[in-house]
């Protein structure tokens, strides 16, 4: 599930700006999408795939985490 809340969160502020910036810049679709990726907006276009990527992978962990933990519960019997 947080797996699932992060995409979605990242998909809507993507689109966000993907739709703001086609209204301000009155380019194309595809010429916005690179101005994203392109964007130095105090940081290089890299630590910003990094840092959505670790995001992605911690929530992966996150939702394996929980999963095992329900899984465990499930398991054990009250005495």
């Amino acid at each position: 599930m947080v797996t699932f809340v992060y995409l979605l969160l990242i998909g809507m502020m993507g689109s966000l700006t993907l739709i703001l910036d086609l209204f301000v810049f009155h380019d194309s679709l595809k010429n916005c999408f690179m101005n994203i990726y392109k964007a130095e907006v105090g940081a290089g276009a890299i630590t910003i795939v990094l840092t959505a990527g670790f995001g992605f992978v911690w929530s992966v962990v996150v939702d394996f985490r929980r999963l095992k933990k329900k899984l465990q519960g499930g398991n054990k019997t009250n005495a």
